[in-house]
């Protein structure tokens, strides 16, 4: 599989690049700092460019069979990062035909059919005071993601933490709080999953680590590219 990967040089898409590199997927990957990605060797080509620039961005997706977006970075001098990175993307797919794209952001992002629990607004009064910049900027892309008629996936996370890939964890509509955590790993074995089997297209999965989870190493899938499925059911999973 071919894919566009933006948000490379984050703890999720880092770990991303590694797990679609080991599983052979040829990767596209823009960024600001090509030298931050390391060498672009074995099926990887990196291009210098920021996320917003539509032009830098229709290059790296143009011949792509599939979207992941991992970008962060919303600060004071860069309030709508997410938004208008995200924009460009979804404007870039339209461009070129290519119809699959997985989204990576935090649980604050309420979803219909999420359970309302309290940590969930806990988190997002937290974002409120302690990233002020971020928590608008996430609304904005999600409203524009669910807004789009591509085949987009939502995966939302709590606290990320560095972890190598196992599959002790749970998907679909959880009550999270900022207690709950997930690793750099399991986020990417779910992305690689989604990519896989077409699941939670037009969905919002939120994603944590079980409580069997114990950090055991898997081998990254081989996940080939198959006809995108129906929406499973959000039901609670592992």
């Amino acid at each position: 599989m071919r894919i566009a990967l933006f948000g490379a040089t984050g703890k999720a898409g880092g770990a991303i690049l590694r797990q679609c590199h080991a599983a052979g997927h040829e990767l596209r990957v823009l960024a600001r700092h090509p030298g931050a990605i390391g060498d672009a060797d074995g099926g990887v080509t990196t291009t210098a460019g920021d996320v917003r620039e539509l032009s830098a961005v229709s290059r790296v997706i143009n011949g792509t069979d599939a979207v992941v977006s991992a970008i962060g970075g919303t600060t004071a001098a860069n309030l709508a990062v997410l938004d208008q990175g995200t924009a460009a993307i979804l404007t870039a797919m339209s461009q070129h035909g290519i119809r699959r794209i997985i989204v990576i952001q935090g649980f604050h992002l309420p979803w219909p059919g999420d359970p309302g629990n309290l940590g969930q607004h806990a988190m997002n009064a937290v974002l409120r005071m302690w990233k002020p910049q971020l928590h608008p900027d996430t609304h904005r892309m999600a409203s524009r993601l669910r807004a789009s008629e591509l085949d987009w996936t939502l995966i939302r996370m709590p606290r990320l933490i560095s972890g190598p890939a196992d599959n002790h964890y749970r998907t679909g509509s959880l009550a999270l709080g900022p207690w709950s955590k997930v690793t750099t790993g399991q986020v990417a074995h779910f992305t690689l999953r989604c990519l896989a089997a077409g699941e939670y297209v037009r969905g919002a999965p939120m994603i944590a680590a079980s409580s069997r989870s114990r950090g055991d190493a898997l081998q990254p899938p081989l996940f080939e590219v198959s006809p995108l499925s129906k929406n499973p059911s959000l039901e609670t999973k592992e």
